[in-house]
């Protein structure tokens, strides 16, 4: 790409007139650039990092100043408004599909997005991930987002990813658990899926987005209502060999649903909240606040509960720290 059009499509400023007229690729990791390409600029040493590794051009919004003549210096009014319009550019050229989604759906699709017929790349909110395969969008390729906003800037026109389901459709619904469910679908029936039912419509869209060519057996990688179970120790074990369970959420777009299912369908049960922030839609006698995940077993054992509801802190992260707890108490 000429570093003339860059500057011309970003509205910026060629401080200097270094003799290399063309990059090859973006990057925003200073190091991983390689020799042409352009870095993304937002400090002065991941800059003289990127140069070092053989930067063509840096493009960037702050006041840094020329240190090599021979990289091109672009500066911009507003650093990620310039990305979004490079991003577009190359796309415009391109016929392809662009649908919105719902974050819990966005989640699910990082499980199928490669059993498509078609390629399907994931954009998220960080408009600088997109260059790291910008370069392999095709025509007739698929973009999904979950922020609606980033998506129409960069490719206007696109569609929302769900759609209504229809309910005469799903027959034999069997709730076995929370997290377990069995239904018929369009005349395939399911057995014991790992999965929510607040989540039900957001894998029959993918089922019926991926023309049923998925594999159901990876919802139990699915990371939004999933449970640990513990025992008595607080320590992890296989799913459903306890009546004590762990659910973590740090996505606040789906908080609120989950608290209302959590209430609502789980009513017969002690639920406790624990989340590091306040949550508003919760009464302050709801819920407990702590710092750090350290904080998580001595809240456990002072509390009766079947369902803890924690706030603020991965899966993996609180199952790590369960399972790692327990080994360093057996040390001594």
């Amino acid at each position: 790409m000429k570093i003339s059009s860059i500057v011309d499509i970003v509205d910026g400023e060629l401080l200097n007139s270094p003799s290399i007229s063309f990059i090859n690729n973006i990057s925003s990791d200073a190091k991983k650039v390689k020799t042409s390409d352009m870095f993304i600029a937002k400090n002065i040493e991941d800059l003289q990092i990127a140069i070092a590794n053989g930067a063509y051009a840096v493009i960037f919004e702050k006041d840094f100043e020329v240190i090599d003549n021979e990289v091109a210096f672009i500066k911009v009014k507003n650093l990620e408004l310039a990305l979004v319009k490079i991003v577009r550019y190359k796309l415009s050229i391109l016929q392809i599909e662009s649908y919105f989604c719902n974050d819990e759906t966005f989640d699910m699709l990082k499980l199928y997005q490669n059993n498509h017929t078609k390629p399907i790349f994931l954009i998220s909110k960080n408009i600088e991930k997109i260059f790291k395969f910008i370069d392999d969008i095709k025509d007739g390729d698929i973009l999904i987002s979950k922020d609606k906003n980033i998506l129409e800037s960069i490719y206007p026109n696109s569609k929302k990813f769900e759609k209504k389901i229809d309910e005469k459709n799903i027959k034999n619904l069997i709730k076995h658990s929370l997290f377990e469910l069995s239904f018929s679908y369009k005349d395939i029936y399911f057995s014991k899926l790992r999965l929510s039912k607040i989540y039900l419509s957001s894998f029959l869209n993918i089922y019926d987005f991926f023309k049923g060519n998925i594999d159901i057996s990876k919802l139990k990688l699915y990371s939004n209502f999933k449970s640990i179970f513990i025992d008595k120790n607080f320590e992890p074990i296989e799913s459903g060999k306890s009546d004590s369970f762990i659910i973590c959420q740090t996505n606040k777009n789906l908080i609120p649903i989950e608290i209302a299912y959590l209430k609502n369908e789980f009513k017969y049960a002690k639920t406790i909240f624990i989340s590091k922030y306040k949550i508003f839609l919760l009464d302050e006698k709801e819920q407990i606040i702590i710092k750090n995940i350290e904080d998580l077993k001595n809240i456990l054992k002072n509390s009766n509960f079947n369902c803890v509801y924690l706030i603020g802190f991965t899966n993996q992260e609180s199952f790590e720290f369960l399972q790692n707890s327990q080994k360093f108490q057996t040390l001594f």
